[in-house]
């Protein structure tokens, strides 16, 4: 594994020396970095000091999560998690926001994937405010319910509550749908992650939602995709 894909869950204040006034100077400031990437010794390294960095390295943390939950034979034909940071490394962000598209996108890849022995799980992410229909959110959920199992959607925001609304919304609808679908009898009790939304304001946080999520999956066999 690169060493400068590496996480480590931190103290959230990073000690190193360029956030000391001996070396940072007067207006040196306490980063509140949690991530091993963000500070590499070797100065010919790219680094990924910003939001899409910070994502990035809470996803890698959930990649390595789920490899460690789920047994060998399972991962059969599975990318690993230095494949998915590599692919994932290939994109940039661009300042927009369209979840629309995005659940698009992501009911596209729900359906082509399709597997009746594993549970559908959606994370969506975005560190910025859109308006989305209801439909469109009911529409994704509603169609995971017909191809057989009720969709574990979870949302983050990656910044201030105030600018979620549409997140919850997104969360409350799943849910609704999740709690009102037909029981699969073959699926034991409490198999079923409930749908939620959770509020990550900083890399601490966001690195511990993934965690968290990833630790919920433990007993159902999720099949997992992500966009942001």
């Amino acid at each position: 594994m690169n060493p400068s894909y590496a996480f480590f869950s931190a103290n959230s204040n990073y000690q190193g020396p360029e956030h000391t006034v001996e070396v940072g100077g007067a207006n040196a400031q306490p980063s509140r970095c949690t991530l091993s990437m963000f500070h590499l010794d070797n100065a010919s390294q790219p680094t990924a000091n910003d939001r899409l960095g910070v994502v990035l390295s809470a996803l890698y943390s959930f990649w390595i999560a789920r490899q460690a939950a789920v047994d060998r034979n399972t991962q059969a034909g599975w990318s690993s998690p230095d494949e998915l940071l590599t692919s994932a490394l290939q994109f940039e962000a661009d300042g927009g926001t369209d979840f629309t598209s995005a659940l698009e996108r992501a009911q596209e890849i729900m359906t082509s994937h399709w597997s009746t022995e594993r549970t559908p799980v959606m994370i969506f992410l975005s560190d910025g405010e859109d308006h989305v229909r209801d439909e469109a959110i009911y529409d994704v959920c509603r169609g995971a319910v017909r191809q057989g199992r009720p969709l574990s959607f979870h949302s983050v925001s990656f910044g201030q509550d105030a600018s979620s609304s549409s997140l919850r919304r997104m969360a409350q609808i799943a849910l609704e749908v999740q709690n009102n679908a037909p029981h699969d009898p073959l699926l034991p009790a409490g198999a079923n992650v409930p749908s939620s939304y959770t509020e990550a304001l900083d890399t601490v946080r966001l690195a511990e939602t993934f965690l968290g999520i990833a630790e919920s999956l433990r007993k159902p066999r999720g099949f997992l995709f992500s966009s942001h």
